[in-house]
């Protein structure tokens, strides 16, 4: 009986080997149903592949039997065009030279008559000042200013009044004349 107690005990703490192989059996079944599985899903996507190939392969030569098809030339009237083109420009290139001569030679006047206009304005700029310049100095250096000239009818008009004045009143203009003396003498010695 200790046998038995112990065998039991020792068999509690193992698996059960018919449980064991029920078990083996059963994820075994579930692998080879699994792989069966995975065989046709691999044989279904062989085969597509193998027909995407196919497909490919026909329109690669469809697409080589059309390109071969075809061809560029030129036709002999074509060829009789052009020809004529070349003698019709054979004619017009003196036209084109001598067009783009004008061209290129207005351009360059053009650019030679700006640059010469400029250059005449600044001279003669520059020159009318030298003249202003030298012409101010030769009125300074005579002892003349410019005035404007509503200012010396001013002065013109007073003058002629003063002289009128003295022919008429002589007695009078007689203080005047010692007074206009007594200031330029008063001027001069202040200098």
């Amino acid at each position: 009986m200790e046998d038995q107690s112990t065998n039991q005990n020792a068999g509690s703490g193992r698996l059960n080997p018919v449980e064991l192989l029920e078990q083996l059996k059963t994820t075994s079944s579930a692998l080879e149903k699994q792989i069966s599985q995975l065989n046709s899903e691999s044989a279904s996507m062989q085969e597509l592949t193998m027909e995407v190939s196919d497909i490919f392969d026909r329109k690669v030569q469809e697409l080589k039997k059309n390109i071969s098809g075809i061809e560029v030339g030129i036709s002999p009237e074509d060829v009789r065009k052009l020809e004529s083109y070349k003698d019709y420009f054979k004619h017009y290139k003196p036209v084109l030279y001598i067009s783009l001569f004008v061209m290129l030679s207005g351009w360059g006047l053009a650019i030679f008559g700006a640059y010469s206009g400029i250059k005449y304005y600044k001279e003669s700029v520059r020159t009318k000042q030298e003249i202003r310049g030298e012409v101010l100095q030769e009125i300074n250096k005579d002892g003349n200013v410019i005035v404007e000239k509503a200012k010396w009818d001013s002065y013109v008009e007073q003058s002629q009044v003063l002289r009128a004045w003295q022919k008429s009143n002589p007695k009078d203009s007689e203080s005047l004349e010692i007074y206009f003396k007594g200031y330029q003498d008063f001027k001069k010695g202040k200098k």
